[in-house]
């Protein structure tokens, strides 16, 4: 890769350069585009700008939804729970000052000797040159800041051709091993990526050799070399040879597990390099294999459960198991609701059960408390109140660790822990993220911590992922009751403010911050409750949008009131809604929607069969497209993952939560297969469901012309003709956009119609009589309708279809049905 072609300003050639500067249009420089990123960067006074390769990137339980989650994630997209794959170095480490070429700083300037200097062959100005280049003397040998220079002018020159041309010259001479200095991590990197970008493979296989000398005779590492190398082969696909200089690299360069997860979390969801099974190989060749911890929860938080699964397979094969078990536990759970026939090991078990390991060597002798705790329950003897000083001494303890000290301190009956205890714990968390798995720990072990401003600020700095503030907290000499204290606030604003004391200044402006959004969230819940109860759509809708956009959770208890409201108005009203009640919850769930707060699967349900009964096919269709985008394709503030209200989960999935207090949802990844049995929308859109919504097509409805009116009879026609096809045309929609559907199912339902109405018996319900009733279409128009509707042949022919009519009986199931009847294959909906 070439140099920025931005001359520097205080260097001005004597005369202009002998060669044009190479084009970044020119074909053999765009070539490689779509591998290499070429960054510029603005030269300032003293420094001079490389140009190399940017290689692009190809808390505790994170799928709860809690009210306070939900306030964090409405500020940003995607919560950062798995780490980021690393990134390539900045630019402006790329920029290097003039003072690093040392005595070499004026060469930059005269272009006509670097043209000498560089003619490494004498095969052009060099063939006059009497005397020895500078490279070939012997006290210029080594000198990586000459080569820089060098380097600087060819690729100037020449572009990436430069790069190989110095290389060639090198590789021959063999002087240079110098890989500390910044300039030399330049160059190292230059070459490498020239090498790359090289349609010669011998030069990549030369830097290798050249790499593998550097090792074995000056112990020193090319920079680098394993990542910059695995990556671009990974990003072009050349599988063959990703395993090849795997093999090559892994012996004297395997830069460790950090950069190696990050290399894997990078490529991790490349569809291609598992065609060959690449990435896997790459996995199963690599010194260490552990994994599991860092890749399962960042794949799981990217809603890609499939390949977090496939994955989890591989790792269990290997032997690895969770270290960790807070980050792994959201994914283990959703495993175990969704997917229970997978088999678990031991370790998941105890991760997935909350009961995290400890280590052998720091395993305390706990009967003595076990036997206490035991007796004073039997004998009525209640646990001694906790000592909070006492209690934050222990958590400080450095010759026990967090995991043991929580243990200890559950298994004694402690179910409270004090904010000087919490600030211990901080302490020795080290960093937000930390810290919100050891209060999810603390959770876990049924350990709260005593409410209190100090708890909500630790815990609003943590969620923010404010690093700095929170270590100015906790390391504070301010006294956690500080913060409970208004008064005192006041006046140690004021003292800190006249002292420029601008550390506690700043803590306690948050904290005054903090207690503010507390009391606003009480404010707007409360007014939402207000015009909730008055039925005042627009005050409700105004009051949830402005809690939206001020980032103000909605209390569990305010969504529970709204949705067993529903219920009651509807069962007040012989269970059926009017239209405007109806319009009013449609339009509350969907604001709720878009704040991630999930609305119970049977309350659309309630809705959307409501609307079926009143005969509201066009507002039907809308609301179900809606819903199947939401679970299907929609973007929550967790890209890749949809919430679930609880009552919706799997009861393997459901029943470790029911003490979760607060709890709005879960977030499950998107692309659970809509086929499998407990997909949300297999029960929005149950066998029943379906069946009701069909039947309802079939009949009149007030309002929509069924009345026989004299002259009217084409109106009438008309009128169900469209209803019927537009229901039909609704049920194709939902298929296209990738919702599952019973093929025989679909046909079953609607020639049980067909039945009822053209039935040789009349029914005997009345939904069926009316059905039978309000018909105006012969057999044959019908079927046609159906099959036109739905885009393709979805009933039999008709003489077959005549057959089922006469033949089935009223009211016939699914699972009923007479096996001699053609229309019941075992053939699923085609696309």
């Amino acid at each position: 890769m070439r140099l920025a072609t931005r001359a520097l300003r205080h260097i001005r050639p004597q005369r202009p350069v002998p060669h044009p500067r190479y084009s970044l249009t020119l074909p053999s420089f765009q070539r490689h585009a779509d591998e290499i990123c070429y960054t510029v960067v603005r030269a300032g006074r003293g420094t001079r700008v490389f140009s190399v390769s940017s290689l692009r990137g190809s808390v505790a339980d994170y799928d709860l939804i809690h009210p306070e989650i939900l306030a964090f994630s409405h500020a940003s997209v995607r919560t950062n729970v798995a780490s980021q794959p690393s990134q390539s170095p900045s630019s402006s480490s790329l920029i290097q000052e003039t003072k690093a070429f040392r005595k070499w700083s004026g060469l930059l300037a005269d272009p006509n000797r670097l043209a000498v200097e560089t003619d490494f062959f004498r095969q052009g100005p060099a063939k006059q040159w009497r005397s020895l280049l500078l490279v070939d003397k012997f006290e210029n040998s080594g000198d990586l800041a000459l080569w820089a220079c060098l380097l600087d002018y060819q690729m100037r020159i020449n572009g990436p051709s430069g790069v190989t041309h110095v290389w060639k010259a090198l590789w021959g001479r063999k002087t240079l091993f110098d890989v500390d200095s910044s300039l030399a991590q330049m160059f190292w990197r230059i070459m490498l990526d020239g090498a790359l970008m090289s349609d010669e493979s011998s030069m990549l296989e030369g830097v290798w050799i050249y790499s593998e000398w550097m090792y074995d005779l000056h112990r020193v590492k090319w920079p680098h070399l394993y990542t910059t190398v695995m990556k671009h082969l990974l990003r072009t696909h050349q599988h063959k040879r990703v395993l090849q200089w795997q093999l090559r690299l892994i012996p004297n360069f395997y830069p460790g597990l950090n950069e190696f997860t990050s290399l894997i979390k990078e490529f991790v969801l490349d569809k291609e390099l598992y065609q060959m099974d690449t990435l896997i190989s790459l996995y199963k060749t690599s010194p260490e294999k552990n994994l599991y911890t860092a890749l399962l929860p960042y794949l799981f938080n990217l809603g890609e459960s499939q390949l977090a699964r496939k994955w989890r397979r591989i790792f269990v094969i290997h032997g690895e198991e969770p270290l960790l078990p807070a980050p792994v536990r959201p994914f283990l759970r959703f495993l175990k609701g969704y997917y229970p026939n997978d088999k678990f090991t031991c370790e998941e078990l105890a991760a997935l059960k909350f009961t995290p390991a400890v280590a052998k060597d720091e395993q305390p002798d706990l009967s003595r408390e076990l036997m206490n705790r035991i007796h004073g329950r039997t004998f009525g003897i209640t646990v001694k109140n906790y000592n909070d000083r006492l209690g934050a001494k222990w958590f400080a303890s450095s010759w026990v660790s967090l995991d043991v000290a929580i243990s200890v301190v559950s298994a004694i009956g402690i179910e409270k822990i004090g904010p000087l205890s919490l600030q211990s714990i901080a302490l020795r968390a080290g960093n937000a993220k930390g810290l919100l798995n050891r209060i999810a720990q603390l959770r876990e072990h049924g350990i709260s911590v005593i409410e209190s401003n100090y708890f909500r600020l630790v815990l609003y700095l943590a969620k923010q992922n404010d690093n700095e503030v929170l270590d100015d907290l906790v390391r504070s000499d301010l006294h956690p009751e500080v913060f409970d204290d208004v008064n005192l606030q006041t006046r140690l604003i004021d003292s800190a403010a006249g002292t420029s004391d601008w550390q506690t200044l700043r803590l306690l402006l948050i904290s005054k911050l903090v207690a503010f959004e507390r009391s606003a969230r009480s404010v707007a819940n409360d007014v939402l409750r207000l015009r909730f109860e008055r039925r005042s759509q627009d005050g409700v809708l105004q009051i949830l949008e402005h809690m939206k956009a001020r980032n103000i959770p909605l209390n569990f208890e305010e969504a529970s009131h709204i949705y067993d409201s529903l219920i009651e108005d509807y069962n007040n009203d012989q269970r059926r809604l009017a239209s405007q009640p109806t319009i009013f919850y449609l339009s509350i769930f969907r604001q709720l929607k878009s704040m991630d707060v999930p609305v119970p699967l049977s309350h659309w349900k309630l809705i959307m069969l409501n609307m079926a009964r009143r005969g509201q096919i066009e507002d039907l269709a809308r609301v179900s497209v809606e819903v199947v985008d939401m679970f299907l394709s929609s973007t929550s503030f967790r890209p890749g993952l949809v919430p679930v209200h609880i009552w919706d989960l799997p009861a393997a999935m459901r029943d470790p939560l029911r003490d979760v207090e607060n709890l709005l949802g879960v977030y499950i990844p998107q692309d659970i297969p809509t086929n499998h049995s407990n997909h949300p929308l297999r029960e929005l859109f149950d066998s029943k469901g379906l069946s009701e919504m069909v039947e309802n097509a079939f009949l009149a409805h007030p309002g929509q012309g069924f009345q026989p009116i004299s002259g009217a009879e084409s109106h009438r026609r008309l009128a169900q003709g469209s209803r019927i096809a537009k229901m039909i045309q609704l049920l194709r929609a939902l298929n296209d956009r990738g919702m599952w559907i019973r093929y025989r199912k679909i046909r079953f339902v609607v020639t049980n119609c067909f039945v009822n109405i053209y039935g040789p018996k009349t029914p005997v319900d009345t939904t069926q009589r009316l059905m039978r009733a309000s018909n105006t279409l012969r057999l044959d128009e019908m079927k046609t309708l159906v099959d036109h509707a739905w885009g393709g042949e979805l009933l039999p022919p008709l003489e077959d279809l005549i057959k089922i009519v006469r033949k089935r009986p009223l009211g016939a199931t699914l699972d009923s049905r007479k096996p001699a009847e053609p229309i019941e294959s075992e053939s699923r909906m085609d696309d």
